[in-house]
């Protein structure tokens, strides 16, 4: 990593361990892709790089300036497991665009029943999607009750289809007995008409 991608990382972490509170905006997330389907940020990435280490604390769960991370659509993954909201949205995106359909069901609370579909209904479901470019918009974290809430709009590009709605996601704070599960940022609810 460059000195001065390090120094910028380093404010900009600075800056977000300062905010503390429990509502945050993020910008908008587009993520170009090439004709390989890969990220601009993946023909920029140093295969070299050692990743940041993890933040921890109420800083932790502020949503991050996209900018700063990279996203793979190389191979499919695993639901992300980030404690930022942008990333796991993100993350969700680059599945979608992939058309892994478990993955992305996945990312539904509960391993994906949440979905309120099966595996091969939700594949069926999703599955009419050809060739999807997601964009995501604005989103706003909010906490209530224990819990972090993080919603964003959504635009699903598919040829001369285009399907728009809003993403939820939700945690529940750093609760002492609080499974894996309900630590991740996962799919709460969608208003995505599918």
């Amino acid at each position: 990593m460059s000195p001065i991608l390090t120094k910028a990382l380093a404010v900009a972490v600075l800056a977000i361990s300062l905010t503390g509170c429990q509502r945050h905006e993020s910008k908008t997330v587009v993520l170009p892709t090439s004709e390989f389907g890969t990220t601009e940020a993946d023909n920029e990435l140093d295969a070299s790089a050692t990743p940041a280490p993890v933040a921890s604390g109420p800083a932790a769960a502020a949503p991050s300036d996209p900018a700063t991370r990279t996203f793979s659509a190389l191979t499919a993954f695993a639901p992300s497991t980030d404690r930022d909201p942008v990333v796991v949205l993100a993350n969700w995106a680059k599945a979608v665009e992939l058309k892994d359909w478990r993955t992305v069901r996945a990312y539904w609370g509960d391993g994906g029943a949440r979905s309120g579909l099966g595996n091969e209904a939700f594949e069926k479901r999703w599955g009419r999607l050809h060739e999807p470019r997601v964009t995501l918009g604005k989103g706003q974290q909010e906490g209530a009750a224990g819990s972090l809430f993080y919603t964003a709009s959504v635009r699903i590009d598919d040829g001369g289809r285009a399907v728009q709605g809003e993403v939820t996601l939700r945690r529940v704070n750093d609760v002492s007995g609080a499974s894996p599960e309900q630590l991740r940022w996962h799919i709460e609810r969608s208003t995505l008409p599918l």
